[in-house]
């Protein structure tokens, strides 16, 4: 009888691992995708490719979206419209608790930005 009992407890770790491994799998491959299509589909819409940072915890996800001050100021409606993209193409990800932060770009010129952002 123990020797049921402790292979019951080693099936049931290991079937509870795996599925919160496969749930994991799941959100990080959705992220990396998100990362991809947002900045194209922000493009499309705003007609500027903006900077994207996404840092992920287990609950919870903050999405940092840069714009020139010009489309800043030109549109109100960025935030509104990532959590709808997210809504619409990534429904796993939104059933976690999505922050999503707009700033301004500083002025810098492409290649300089891409320096900076590699060296962290």
């Amino acid at each position: 009888m123990k020797k049921f009992f402790k292979t019951l407890f080693v099936v049931g770790g290991t079937a509870l691992a795996g599925y919160f491994g496969l749930k994991l799998y799941k959100i990080v491959g959705n992220i990396t995708k998100l990362h991809k299509s947002l900045p194209e589909f922000l493009n499309n819409v705003y007609g500027e490719k903006p900077t994207l940072h996404i840092n992920h915890n287990l609950k919870s996800a903050t999405v940092k979206v840069g714009f020139s001050q010009a489309i800043l100021d030109k549109h109100s409606d960025i935030e509104t419209t990532v959590r709808e993209y997210i809504d619409d193409f990534y429904p796993e990800l939104a059933k976690n608790t999505i922050n999503v932060e707009i700033f301004a770009k500083s002025e810098m010129p492409e290649e300089e930005s891409s320096e900076v952002e590699n060296e962290s």
